[in-house]
């Protein structure tokens, strides 16, 4: 690898410069986010899971072992961080970073195919991607660690660095299972088209990543989830066999589902002058692709969430290799498509973003402050509920949780906060509770009150209290 960087020294700095400043302001957008109250729960959960990553590796959302679910032993290399920095934006950064961290690789492979001055754009290019900035601008998930372990694997792989290769590619495999199969299908086609051409070491690599993955895949489902404690199904298997499960109420019109997949392939391709369809490297995105749109749940085929993780290094990819074709046959023409994409994805990030500026980002209000100031309030590890945000807020707690669906000892309530499953469900049983002179407030600010429980309740009491509640809210104590 440090040939190939002093090569290049010149563009490689340019884009190494353009990497730093996108993971600084990726960051500092996520920090506006957080104290903002516009971190959703995501955050929390997966804070609450890493500060107990060697004991328990659960959260008050899930309630079971992260490894019942998903198989992330890349969440434990984010755990020190955490316990070090004691704030959910240590998570916020790592995965500003880890998106970042896709462009050199792309910029590295695309220069293996063009001048300098193209490849310096297809790195500019990744980093304006709306996908990707999509991944990096949401809730942290492991998936916000796939693009750049992908896309390191395939510069690897490209430039036969096999010992690169093969650390990237259990990079890849230590963030989710679903890379597993990916991987097991594309080293199982890589192999092939190496026995082809005759090139021993490629297939050698390719057979080895496949093996690696498929008993990655398997010893999931019969070592770690077991021995997580997993005796039941396993829930993500609901995405595509259950879909009333994720839908619900969502319009089941074929053509509103068709329409919206191909609105997301748009979004995929668009930004990027639909350039990767002419590369054959796009056939690597083919099983990302599937996962996504195979799911009856329509999330996972919306732009603007961790689910494009598994794709967009692909179709990245894809994209440097189209241009670099176009290179070989007219550099001005290359040149003139390679200024383009970023200027169009620009155009999508400032008109049509996934990432919803205008909703999650803004000025902190005194309202801000003093939901920090209750919160402060809250002793450490005690059981206390509130919404999405201020339980990410409080994540650090391994008490914390969203709503009240036990008797908890304190509650954060916002007569301010306004959300379909907050006024129908969770904002009654907190009424109900105050009303029947259970929770009694300890301070008010700015609408925001902390009710702390008056004595110990039952499971049963509990239940009763919720399901006859007395006829009041808690602004009317």
């Amino acid at each position: 690898m440090s040939r190939g960087l002093s090569e290049m020294s010149h563009g490689l700095r340019v884009v190494w410069i353009a990497t730093a400043l996108y993971a600084l302001i990726m960051f500092l957008l996520g920090v506006d986010r957080y104290i903002i109250y516009r971190a959703g729960a995501d955050l929390g959960l997966f804070t609450q899971s890493i500060s107990a990553a060697f004991h328990g590796f659960s959260n008050q959302i899930d309630h079971v072992d992260h490894f019942r679910v998903h198989f992330s032993p890349v969440l434990y290399l984010c755990a020190p961080f955490l316990w070090l920095i004691r704030s959910p934006l240590a998570l916020t950064a790592l995965q500003a970073i880890a998106c970042a961290l896709t462009a050199p690789a792309i910029y590295l492979f695309a220069r293996r195919r063009m001048d300098e001055r193209i490849a310096v754009l297809a790195g500019v290019t990744t980093l304006l991607y709306p996908p990707l900035v999509g991944v990096t601008f949401t809730d942290f998930h492991e998936n916000g660690f796939a693009p750049a372990a992908i896309a390191w694997l395939l510069w690897a792989v490209d430039a036969r660095r096999w010992g690169w290769a093969a650390l990237f590619a259990a990079l890849a495999l230590s963030v989710k299972e679903d890379e597993a199969v990916i991987l097991t299908v594309l080293a199982l086609a890589f192999v092939i088209i190496s026995l082809r051409r005759g090139d021993r070491q490629g297939a050698l690599f390719g057979g080895a990543v496949a093996v690696a993955a498929s008993l990655t895949f398997v010893a999931f489902f019969t070592i770690v989830r077991p021995l997580a404690g997993a005796t039941t199904y396993w829930i993500i298997s609901d995405y595509y066999t259950n879909p009333q499960l994720w839908t619900g109420d969502l319009p089941h019109d074929p053509r509103v589902l068709v329409m919206g997949r191909l609105t997301f392939l748009l979004e995929a391709l668009g930004p990027l002058l639909f350039l990767p369809v002419l590369s054959r490297w796009f056939w690597l995105a083919i099983p990302g692709f599937v996962e996504v749109l195979a799911s009856a749940w329509p999330l996972t085929y919306t732009m603007g969430t961790h689910h494009a993780g598994v794709w967009v290094s692909y179709v990245l990819i894809a994209y440097a290799d189209a241009v670099g074709a176009l290179a070989k046959g007219s550099t001005d023409r290359a040149l003139t498509l390679a200024r383009m994409c970023p200027a169009l994805c620009l155009l999508v990030l400032a008109f049509a973003s996934p990432t919803h500026w205008g909703h999650f980002l803004g000025p902190r209000t005194a309202h801000d402050a003093s939901l920090d100031r209750i919160i402060a309030l809250v002793p450490s590890e005690a059981s206390v509920g509130s919404f999405d945000e201020a339980y990410t807020h409080m994540s650090l707690n391994p008490n914390a949780r969203i709503g009240m669906y036990v008797p908890p000892d304190y509650f954060v309530y916002d007569t301010n906060y306004d959300a379909a499953t907050w006024r129908a469900d969770i904002a009654p049983r907190v009424a109900a509770f105050v009303c029947a002179g259970l929770f009694s407030p300890v301070v008010t600010e700015d609408g925001v009150t902390l009710f702390k429980l008056v004595r110990p309740v039952s499971y049963e009491k509990f239940l009763r209290t919720i399901q006859s509640p007395p006829r009041c809210s808690p602004k009317d104590r």
